[in-house]
């Protein structure tokens, strides 16, 4: 089979606020070959990863992505490393080059797969698909109570563990504390609460440190990205002074980047997004690392059941990694891109679609209404 065409489609909200949401535009990705289609989704700049797409070649190793993958055929997984191999030779002085191929790779995983009408979980390796512990992955409300409100609600949903962030936590110490207490009354003591503050203290460990004990104190289950995702020194030495679980990893471009992570950052859960660290595959062995070294994969998603899917295959099958992000305050956009989405059991456990490839169905209907026109000229030649 040949790659034989490769589209991308730019959705986005008709307004773009200015919010820590990720569901608000998308990259969505499609390849043809042999009579099948794959779809998959870039988390990225759309607008960005086109241009990383079709860009003219700079230098050898400033390529477009496009050349590296149309027309190469692709009828196993050592094709398909190939192409990977190539994109990163071809490609590597391009920055925005790992959000852009994430995307394309799943859809090239998701195009094989239905080549040979399966899985792409069996692909890869797995044998099974284990259902997860879905937590709720929410925002902060804007006061305590309403954080409390928040929590309630998802603990009356029956969800068995809750992910609170962003909205400006981790700037005062009392606030943060607020919201904490309220999050842990409104959940009760079984619920398995987790912060993320989303890299708001840099590589500030002393501000980190000093809400050591409210974390503690409130049984945390981990506290999610408090350095920027390279700073391996400063996520040691927190670990080491507070003895908190961390977690981090959804900003990791490459299976490098978190294996580095993992071995100096010293962090507990690995969060990676298929979308982001080089696809599934890169997912895949990034979780084989990590259990060795007993670290949990945890899969990061914040947009479309399209991403969900895709970012919990890399350990569908494993028993050890057992928390699945589930994002709950999606835009329309994100939730319309696919016909059929991934529910949550009576049990507060999710699990990935038994169907071919990814399992999930595009709706056309979306790519239509969020469409985007992009028309790209160089030398008034029009290259998209």
């Amino acid at each position: 089979m040949r790659v034989e065409n490769i589209e991308l489609y730019y959705l986005s909200m008709p307004e773009i606020l200015d919010e820590a949401d990720g569901s608000q535009d998308a990259l969505i990705v499609k390849v043809e070959g042999g009579g099948h289609q794959g779809w998959g989704e870039c988390e990225a700049s759309p607008l960005t990863s086109i241009a990383n797409f079709i860009c003219p070649k700079s230098h050898s190793a400033a390529n477009p992505i496009r050349d590296s993958v149309l027309n190469k055929q692709l009828n196993n997984l050592d094709d398909l490393k190939k192409i990977i191999h190539q994109v990163k030779q071809k490609s590597l002085m391009i920055a925005q080059t790992p959000h852009t191929f994430s995307g394309i790779e799943v859809a090239l995983l998701d195009l094989l797969a239905k080549k040979e009408s399966t899985t792409i979980y069996s692909i890869i390796g797995h044998s099974n698909s284990e259902p997860k512990i879905a937590y709720a992955s929410v925002l902060f409300g804007t006061t305590p109570q309403e954080t409390f409100k928040i929590a309630n609600k998802l603990k009356n949903e029956n969800f068995k563990a809750v992910k609170f962030g962003w909205q400006n936590f981790g700037l005062d110490f009392f606030q943060d504390q607020e919201h904490l207490v309220a999050a842990r009354e409104a959940l009760g003591s079984e619920i398995k609460l987790m912060i993320d503050v989303g890299a708001i203290w840099g590589t500030d460990i002393e501000e980190a440190s000093k809400r050591s004990d409210i974390f503690k104190n409130n049984n945390i289950t981990w506290l999610e990205e408090p350095f920027y995702s390279d700073a391996y020194y400063e996520y040691s030495q927190l670990s080491k002074l507070s003895n908190l679980p961390l977690a981090g990893g959804e900003s990791c471009h490459s299976i490098e980047s978190a294996k580095n992570l993992i071995s100096y950052g010293k962090v507990k859960y690995i969060q990676i997004d298929a979308g982001i660290a080089g696809g599934i595959l890169a997912g895949n062995e990034i979780c084989n690392f990590a259990e060795k070294h007993n670290v949990q994969y945890v899969n990061h998603t914040f947009t479309s059941h399209l991403q969900l899917s895709s970012s919990i295959q890399p350990y569908a099958s494993s028993k050890f990694s057992i928390y699945a992000e589930y994002p709950m305050q999606l835009k329309s956009l994100a939730w319309d891109i696919t016909e059929n989405h991934i529910t949550k059991d009576e049990n507060g456990l999710i699990n990935i679609p038994e169907d071919v490839g990814h399992g999930m169905k595009i709706n056309q209907n979306a790519l239509e209404q969020y469409n985007v026109d992009v028309e790209i000229l160089v030398n008034k030649q029009k290259l998209f």
